[in-house]
């Protein structure tokens, strides 16, 4: 699983995120107002509406983390049901983005190794239901917060790799490669992810 902090994705298709990204790439510091990122903004409101779904938090092992692509779980008598993923601290605990800015850059990484020394770290992985009519194609759109949870599991994090750079390039997540008993939904980004990640991991390690 990769998941998010936003609770919903900033846009709805893969030509959207395309155009997301060549705009923030053709807006450098130092580009004139408004830059292309700002007018792709301006025009696209679940950029926006993603954005506030955002907190600073004081720690990764006090944020929630989202799996905003929708999959399908089956049961044994073959009835569907469509989940969203969600890994769910002990503690969710957010500060002040200001406070945030007067700490050292890099103080979230720094923060986990000095937390996992001392400990392990945990979450519970939950599935959140959909309920009639929630969407299952558009990830940009959130279902109801109300909607009921099944536990699934519980993650534990015990240590941090020494080298994370390094690691990460060896890493490849396909959404799409499931597990008996999970299916994708119709949602249209699954296939767009698994084509792109493989594409970013063969130029990663040529």
């Amino acid at each position: 699983m990769v998941t998010n902090t936003f609770k919903v994705f900033p846009v709805p298709t893969a030509a959207d995120l395309r155009d997301l990204f060549l705009a923030a790439a053709a807006s450098p510091p130092d580009a004139s107002k408004p830059t292309e990122l700002d007018k792709f903004v301006a025009a696209h409101a679940t950029v926006g509406a993603a954005a506030k779904t955002l907190g600073t938090p004081d720690s990764f092992a006090h944020e929630e983390y989202r799996g905003l692509n929708a999959f399908l779980l089956v049961g044994t008598s073959g009835r569907k049901r469509a989940v969203r993923w969600i890994f769910v601290p002990e503690h969710v605990v957010h500060i002040d983005s200001a406070d945030a800015a007067k700490w050292s850059p890099n103080y979230l990484v720094d923060e986990i190794r000095a937390r996992l020394a001392k400990g392990p770290v945990t979450f519970r992985l939950e599935a959140q239901m959909a309920g009639p009519g929630d969407p299952t194609s558009d990830p940009s759109k959130a279902w109801p917060e109300d909607r009921s949870r099944i536990s699934i599991g519980v993650l534990t994090l015990d240590k941090a790799v020494n080298n994370s750079e390094q690691a990460e390039k060896n890493l490849l997540f396909l959404p799409g490669q499931l597990l008996d008993g999970i299916e994708p939904s119709d949602d249209p980004m699954i296939d767009i992810r698994n084509s792109a990640y493989a594409e970013s991991f063969s130029r990663r390690n040529p």
